[in-house]
């Protein structure tokens, strides 16, 4: 679903400009006045103009028909418009301090992409040079962050004689502390994979369904990748849609020879999809971007180095919200999203065994992922067709007998789910995926680095047991036992919400107040999420996504290419 973007072709550059920056990105009349040095009240302004300028009337169904194709257009301008911004963002950031001089992944002798060009104060923007406030800000949530921590572990080693009282809370507190602890440790030790200069074959496979609006410009998008034309290849695959979304594909394959589009007569699922571009390329890496990511100009050429270890058969890609200000929801996601990734990820790429390549961007060996392709395609659990889960899945068939990495400059940026019914509906699904993929896991992940193991182990069986720990101590204890507030166990909730908060204000490439979704997030799940297990386990025979329409499993003609 694109980013709801109001624009207008015939805006001026500094208005458009604006309104990217504010709708897309979420920046503040505050901040963008502050770097082009003007008040944040004309900023306003400005911006009120503009969107009056651009604005479509709400009511579709008055709009004449011819009409209704250019609000489409203007809807589809979202997905355009936040890869320009984020031109002008990589346009502005110095690489050189961030990532050292030598971060560079290109050959000898290949130069860096000119960006286009950008009004200054999107720029002044984007590329705002640190302040001295923002350093002190990090430098206070550094602290806390620390002492949060410190007294945590000093909490749990002063009450080890509890296990003496109250062994299940207290083994259950000792193991999640420790869990959490360990995580954020090892993450400090991940370092991103050595630049070995390659410039393998790589094939990204697009599969779609009913994506009109934004797939043409995701196939354009990847074309403009800083990667050698002739190494670089897509194959667009339509799952039966029944809009648009094949039109626009032999559009973008009309304009160039790198663009195979493969059609579906009938809709056969994403797995359908994806495994009939996995077979239509010789290239020696498969690539997978959701239509709803764009990647940073660089990002292709990042993630393959990691195949320079000839036992890695999948990179995983870092995944950023791109809506990260649309709506508390978003806010939420963009804090969760990061620490899933710079903690969770980073901690499993250490020994190499990262648990799920994310369908936002990853790579696989095309070699690593064959022998296994038939029966990923035609999974099933319970009987019944397993459609959805399949990054996890893949992952799973990889991690077996290959190495799998993860790459922190590997960067996309992907449209999350921005109210609460979709919001939940996307982590249900998710829970049901893990549920199968989970007890698929743990049948090899024993022949892993025993530290990988025991973590996975941990990360398993830690969700299960939760639910019933929270209602035992914050139900039952104080009202069937009478045992009085659950103090303890609130502090251990609150303790690693601000953990989790303050690791993003700490670890992002600049302070910014999003660090308390971060907080919100955690009483988030312990309300919302916590619960949602047991419904996934118990409904994990569903073959439905329930965020998107389909008749996957129907028998269908075969695929055709166009």
């Amino acid at each position: 679903m694109p980013v709801q973007v109001i624009s207008d072709s015939g805006l001026d550059p500094a208005s458009s400009a604006l309104l990217e920056l504010t709708l897309c990105h979420g920046v503040g009349d505050e901040e963008i006045a502050r770097a082009i040095g003007a008040d944040p009240d004309e900023i306003g302004r400005h911006r009120d103009r503009a969107l009056a300028r651009a604005a479509n009337r709400d009511d579709r169904s008055a709009i004449e028909p011819d009409e209704q194709v250019k609000v489409r257009e203007v809807e589809a301008v979202a997905f355009r418009l936040a890869a320009r911004a984020l031109e002008a963002k990589l346009a502005a950031r110095d690489r050189a301090a961030r990532d050292g001089a030598d971060d560079d992944p290109r050959p000898a002798g290949r130069t860096k992409p000119v960006p286009m060009a950008w009004p200054p104060g999107a720029v002044a923007v984007a590329g705002a040079t640190v302040s001295r406030l923002d350093v002190a800000l990090r430098v206070v949530c550094s602290a806390y962050l620390i002492a949060v921590i410190a007294a945590v572990v000093a909490f749990k080693a002063a009450f080890v004689q509890a296990l003496a009282v109250d062994p299940i809370f207290t083994t259950y507190g000792l193991v999640v502390s420790a869990y959490i602890i360990s995580r954020f440790a090892f993450s400090l030790l991940y370092r991103r994979p050595r630049n070995h200069g390659l410039e393998p074959r790589v094939a990204v496979v697009v599969p779609a369904f009913n994506e009109e609006q934004a797939i043409g410009h995701s196939l354009r998008a990847l074309l403009a990748l800083d990667y050698p034309a002739e190494k670089l290849e897509l194959v667009a695959v339509d799952d039966g849609s029944t809009d648009a979304t094949l039109a626009e594909m032999r559009e973008v394959a009309a304009q160039s020879s790198r663009v195979r589009v493969i059609h579906f007569h009938e809709n056969r699922g994403k797995r359908a999809a994806m495994a009939a571009g996995i077979r239509a390329t010789e290239a020696e890496i498969v690539a997978f971007v959701d239509s709803d990511s764009v990647l940073e100009p660089d990002a292709m050429r990042r993630l393959v180095q990691g195949f320079g270890d000839p036992g890695v058969g999948a990179m995983c890609g870092h995944a950023s919200v791109l809506n990260a200000k649309e709506s508390w929801i978003t806010r939420m996601q963009a804090v969760r999203y990061f620490v899933a990734f710079k903690v969770v990820k980073a901690a499993e790429s250490l020994f190499n065994a990262v648990t799920c390549c994310s369908g936002c961007f990853s790579a696989y060996r095309r070699k690593a992922i064959l022998p296994r392709l038939e029966w990923w395609e035609n999974q099933t659990f319970l009987g019944c067709p397993s459609t959805f889960g399949d990054d996890r899945s893949l992952t799973n068939c990889v991690l077996r007998d290959w190495k799998v990495r993860y790459d922190s400059t590997a960067v996309s940026h992907t449209i999350v789910p921005n109210t609460f019914v979709t919001f939940m509906r996307q982590q249900l699904r998710w829970k049901r995926s893990w549920t199968r993929e989970s007890l698929i896991v743990s049948t090899f992940i024993w022949r892993k680095h025993p530290v990988a193991a025991i973590t996975t182990y941990v990360g398993i069986v830690l969700p299960l047991v939760a639910p019933m720990i929270a209602l035992r101590t914050a139900l039952w204890l104080p009202l069937a036992a009478h045992a009085g507030f659950p103090f303890v166990y609130v502090v251990g909730v609150y303790s690693m919400a601000v953990a989790y908060g303050l690791y993003y204000a700490v670890r992002h490439n600049r302070y910014d107040t999003l660090w308390i979704f971060g907080v919100v997030f955690c009483f988030f799940y312990f309300v919302f999420l916590l619960w949602q297990t047991y419904y996934a386990i118990a409904t994990a025979r569903t073959a439905k996504w329930g965020t998107r329409p389909a008749t996957a499993g129907v028998s269908a003609p075969a695929a055709s290419s166009a």
